[in-house]
């Protein structure tokens, strides 16, 4: 025995199934777009925030102290009052004798010259222990010291040994004219030095000749003896 199925019309399942899925959807939005979006508005309440309540202490005024009384003493102890002591007199000063502005100037002047005569003083000394490099003698009876003094600066300044020792000595003896040309020195003490004994002799050739003898002079001629020592100019 044969059973008939009905046939099924595949039209017809399709329409169902796509009216039945936008159905659906139509549904899921509402409920999305405003069903849920409604509950939420009415069901949350939001909370406000409020700030805590304060308090401002305020500082009662306390009450004023009572005045405490001191008791006082109708009869104060006397004082001692302090002697006075004597106090000491200033002795006198002798009175200083008053001086003069010129008297001060004059004193000032000696003073300040003081050390300058003492310095020169110790030059002397000083010079006088060193002998000079040229001395000059006259032979006989001269008096004219300044021409003696002329012919000791020339000699000195041509006498220039190449070292110094006061230890050594040349003397010299020569003879100045009337005109002050001079004879041929020559070496009257020697030095024990060869090359100081010729410098000696050029000392006085280089020197010469000097000026001529003085006026008041009655001979035409001196004999000079000189003594060169190799020191100090």
């Amino acid at each position: 025995m044969a059973y008939m199925v009905p046939e099924i019309k595949r039209e017809t399942c399709r329409e169902a199934s796509f009216g039945l899925v936008l159905g659906i959807s139509v549904a899921f939005h509402i409920l999305i777009l405003v069903i849920i979006p409604i509950i939420t508005k009415l069901l949350w309440k939001p909370t406000r925030f409020e700030r805590p309540k304060t308090f401002q202490l305020v500082s009662t005024p306390l009450p004023p102290a009572p005045a405490k009384k001191v008791p006082v003493k109708k009869e104060a102890p006397r004082q001692r009052m302090p002697i006075k002591e004597t106090e000491p007199q200033p002795k006198k000063l002798p009175t200083e004798k008053k001086i003069t502005p010129k008297k001060q100037d004059a004193q000032r002047k000696k003073e300040a010259a003081r050390p300058i005569e003492e310095n020169l003083d110790e030059l002397a000394s000083i010079l006088d222990e060193i002998p000079a490099p040229a001395q000059v003698a006259a032979v006989g009876d001269f008096k004219y010291h300044w021409y003696l003094m002329n012919v000791q600066q020339k000699l000195e300044r041509n006498w220039n040994p190449p070292r110094k020792d006061d230890k050594l000595k040349v003397e010299v003896s020569f003879t100045i004219f009337t005109d002050g040309s001079i004879s041929e020195p020559s070496i009257r003490h020697s030095s024990g030095n060869s090359s100081l004994d010729n410098l000696a002799i050029r000392a006085v050739k280089l020197a010469a000749p000097f000026g001529k003898l003085p006026p008041g002079f009655s001979g035409n001629k001196i004999d000079l003896n000189c003594t060169l020592i190799p020191t100090r100019k």
